[in-house]
């Protein structure tokens, strides 16, 4: 009767995608309970191989037999989602409502919506977002202006007015060569209602069924969207994300109580890195050096947004942030990807643990976006090695000067690693018991 968690510490990109993927396989189920079509998470199936980038479909669709939940806490995109299901039909797994539902609470994410982020990232309030409208569905959501999936099951032209009434107020304020006719604006609403409608048979109470499965046994386990730094009452805001991506706002997105809780793993990567605006106090400045630590765009592991493509910013590793994020989420233990991409900050790795802040030393950080661009870090200088790590399936293996970088970060945080990556691939990964 339990709900497990996999949630990210940093601001993203931890590679949780491929820790949710290791573990899918010893549950019944598998849940999305916050973000949008604005998450990457990349998987390996286990029936097809190679890799799948997913967005908003749960990461046990990788696996057959396992039922895929898409919770009330969810930002839905209709038609970024069923084009998503026929790239994961494409590479032959199946999809369909015997294994995704999704909440007929879940807010819907309307085409202006999408118009208003594209316009606010090309004007002077660009914050760096994915631009696929999150932030503006979660205004309407909070000004209990929006508009959820159970529309699509009641009757009435509700829908249909909230579309193009949207794309009427936004469309004056497109560049003139994006501004829609009568007719097309007409077009693009009916085309939106066709494929939201079609989602029809995949809505569901998902709170109820999350809860009677519980209590039939099932074992649940959640993925999180984006991570604690991005958390819009935990994060650095203003550069923030939408939605809650800790334990308990997980818990709130699907509708499961406190009680279901069980083991909460969270996931770190060796390599820091942040994708958009706000402060990365150990940012590297020597784009030659992040160049390297980033690696190649294209390249399997890269650096780069899932979603976005964009080029990450890289800062040397975090322990001062994690030790908020290991606290407000309550980890029982932690998981580490991308050790093997150490060795690209050179013969040795800064780690930060402490900042100096207006004449103080600070061991966790401050939350706001402001305070966090004045802080300086303290750094812990650790040699790297030169071993290729890809092969390795031990603890006991690794360098001694992996297994120093490992251990300091479990005496800083108190919490063991249990899982630590060293490729990309679903087997390169050393379990630790």
């Amino acid at each position: 009767m339990s709900v497990d968690m996999i949630v990210g510490l940093q601001r993203g990109d931890e590679g949780k995608g491929r820790f949710v993927d290791l573990a899918a396989i010893d549950y019944d189920i598998v849940a999305r309970g916050n973000g949008g079509a604005n998450a990457g998470h990349t998987v390996v199936p286990a029936k097809t191989g190679g890799h799948l980038a997913l967005h908003q479909v749960p990461s046990g669709v990788a696996y057959p037999g396992k039922l895929n939940i898409v919770g009330n806490g969810v930002y839905l995109d209709p038609p970024r989602l069923l084009a998503e299901i026929e790239t994961i039909r494409a590479a032959g797994l199946e999809v369909s409502p015997d294994n995704l539902l999704i909440s007929s609470a879940a807010h819907l994410v309307l085409p202006h919506h999408i118009s208003l982020d594209s316009l606010r990232e090309e004007g002077d309030k660009a914050q760096g977002s994915t631009r696929v409208g999150i932030a503006f569905v979660a205004a309407d959501k909070y000004r209990r202006e929006g508009v959820r999936l159970e529309a699509i099951l009641l009757d009435g032209d509700e829908l249909y007015d909230k579309v193009l009434s949207g794309l009427k107020e936004v469309n004056p304020l497109l560049p003139k060569n994006e501004q829609m006719s009568p007719d097309k604006l007409e077009q693009a609403t009916q085309d939106w209602l066709k494929a939201t409608k079609s989602l029809k048979p995949y809505a569901a109470d998902t709170a109820e069924i999350l809860n009677q499965q519980l209590a039939g046994g099932k074992k649940v386990l959640t993925e999180g969207a984006q991570a604690y730094w991005l958390d819009i009452n935990h994060g650095m805001y203003p550069a923030v994300t939408s939605s809650s991506t800790t334990v308990t706002g997980l818990l709130d997105g699907l509708g499961v109580s406190a009680r279901h809780l069980g083991k909460a793993t969270g996931i770190i990567k060796a390599v820091k890195s942040h994708v958009g605006g706000g402060p990365l106090v150990t940012e590297i400045n020597d784009e030659k050096l992040a160049m390297t630590v980033r690696g190649p765009l294209g390249g399997l592991d890269s650096e780069y947004g899932v979603t976005t493509k964009r080029p990450r910013r890289i800062g040397y590793p975090d322990i001062v942030e994690l030790r908020n994020a290991v606290r407000g989420n309550g980890i029982d233990e932690l998981a580490i990807s991308k050790l093997d991409h150490v060795p690209r900050y050179g013969k040795t790795v800064k780690v930060a643990t402490s900042y100096n802040f207006r004449g103080k030393e600070l061991k966790t950080a401050p939350t706001s976006a402001a305070a966090l661009a004045e802080c300086t870090p303290n750094y812990t200088e650790l040699p790297t090695w030169s071993r290729d790590l890809s092969t390795v399936r031990k603890y006991d293996d690794l360098p001694p000067e992996a297994k120093a970088f490992i251990e300091l970060f479990e005496s800083e945080l108190g919490v063991p690693v249990t899982k630590i990556g060293v490729g990309p691939e679903r087997s390169q990964v050393i379990l630790r018991t």
